[in-house]
């Protein structure tokens, strides 16, 4: 059974997998530029050093 989390809340080094983009504007923009869509897989290697 897979957990809906937000992308913020997935752990480093943890595979994760994009449902939907719940934003707007200019952010959702950038984030489908990025490749972050529908059925893409993920893995967040890093957090950014301004957090």
């Amino acid at each position: 059974m897979m957990q809906m989390i937000t992308l913020n809340k997935l752990n480093i080094n943890t595979c994760g997998q994009i449902e939907d983009l719940v934003c707007g504007g200019s952010l959702r923009r950038r984030l489908l530029d990025l490749g972050l869509v529908k059925n893409t897989k993920i893995k967040p290697v890093f957090k950014s050093p301004s957090r």
